[in-house]
């Protein structure tokens, strides 16, 4: 592509972003208009475990809040939109795209990011899986591992139809009722994501480098110095979900960790646990890839892509999401914990180990950072970089 050409699509991104975002400011601003007019009509505010901006202010003032945010953000997408080389408006951008973050602060996201995560990612995982081993025999002893593990769980009694069914109920009903709060927040999230990317581009314009890249940049953004940063940061990330898969995973022995207080854990919950367990186990296994061969090239099990490079943006965007989501629902964490310890349970400080949102979230977003950086290649809009470093099989 033409540096001219490329420089062009770059400009029509910004563009998208700043729509977008005029786009998402409108929505919020019925939503708050909404919430003024009826201070009731969103429910979720009286939900147990929730530690947010919302929660606190509670209904007039969250409104006035949300209300708020909305009307600056069309301002300035505006603003964006026909000053793009002022370094005032990057700025504002900036700090709106912080405000949000900060109202989405909660552990509503990552609750039910978790959730999903733990009804889709198995039975997807499996699904492919057994696609791929049809023509990968590599992938063959894994499958009849997995498959081993089902059997296990039919003749316990966990993987039995009434089972899942009765799961199923429970979680369908629970979503019913306390997805609205957790989804909404998951919605200014993404206000948060289009401010705050709309702010790096303007401000890459306005200090006068390029809009697409940032080059000039400094010498840890090479790709050799981001691979040495990156592998350290990516396996950082990898431990950051295990003290929490294993703690899930014990519910299908007889001696559960953390269970819910009431007894033994009956069949529906620990297949839960296990749902939980091995999302987060797939999840330091999705991590690793960021620094391994098949990070880049999709592997032989994988389905119709397997062999294809695997396109930079895919586990970017991905993992950018899950680090986001962590560093949001750090302070409803902290809240939580210490809501623990004053009611008079001295453990509380412990599902800050088992489940350590901050120093988990900072380490994926550095390890995705080094594998973007180290795979991006020579800029095709400056013409800037060196080209990809690959790795070694």
């Amino acid at each position: 592509m033409p540096p001219a050409a490329a420089a062009e699509r770059t400009t029509r991104t910004v563009h998208r972003l700043l729509l977008g975002a005029a786009g998402w400011s409108l929505v919020h601003l019925l939503v708050g208009l909404r919430w003024l007019l009826d201070p009731d009509s969103w429910p979720g505010f009286d939900d147990e475990g929730r530690a947010g901006l919302l929660a606190v202010l509670h209904r007039t003032p969250s409104a006035w809040t949300v209300t708020g945010l909305a009307a600056t953000g069309l301002l300035l997408a505006v603003l964006g939109r026909y000053r793009p080389a002022s370094r005032a408006v990057a700025v504002a951008l900036a700090v709106q795209a912080g405000l949000l973050l900060a109202v989405s602060a909660d552990v509503g996201v990552l609750t039910l990011l978790g959730y999903l995560c733990a009804l889709v990612g198995p039975a997807a995982f499996l699904a492919v899986l057994v696609v791929g081993a049809v023509r990968d025999r590599r992938a063959r002893p894994w499958l009849a591992a997995v498959l081993g593990l089902a059997v296990v769980g039919v003749v316990s009694g966990v993987l039995r139809p009434g089972t899942v069914g009765r799961l199923a109920g429970q979680l369908g009903d629970g979503f019913a009722r306390h997805a609205g709060p957790p989804a909404h927040l998951g919605l200014v999230l993404v206000g948060a994501a289009l401010f705050g990317t709309a702010a790096v581009l303007l401000r890459r314009s306005a200090t006068g480098r390029c809009q697409a890249c940032g080059r000039p940049a400094a010498r840890w953004t090479e790709p050799a110095a981001a691979l040495r940063w990156g592998r350290l940061a990516t396996w950082a990330a990898v431990a950051g979900p295990l003290p929490y898969a294993l703690l899930r995973l014990t519910w299908l022995t007889p001696w559960p960790l953390g269970m819910p207080e009431g007894g033994d854990l009956e069949p529906a919950m620990r297949l839960f646990g296990l749902g939980l367990g091995f999302a987060a186990l797939g999840g330091a296994v999705l991590t690793a890839g960021l620094v391994r061969p098949w990070g880049e090239v999709w592997p032989g099990w994988v389905p119709v892509l397997r062999g294809r490079p695997v396109p930079v943006a895919f586990p970017v965007v991905a993992g950018g999401l899950v680090a986001t989501v962590l560093l949001a629902s750090t302070p409803g964490m902290v809240a939580l914990a210490v809501g623990e310890v004053r009611d008079g349970d001295p453990m509380g400080w412990a599902m800050l180990l088992v489940f350590p949102t901050l120093p988990w979230g900072l380490a994926l977003a550095a390890a995705v950072t080094g594998y973007a950086l180290r795979r991006r290649g020579t800029c095709r809009s400056c013409g800037r970089g060196e080209p990809a470093l690959p790795l070694r099989a």
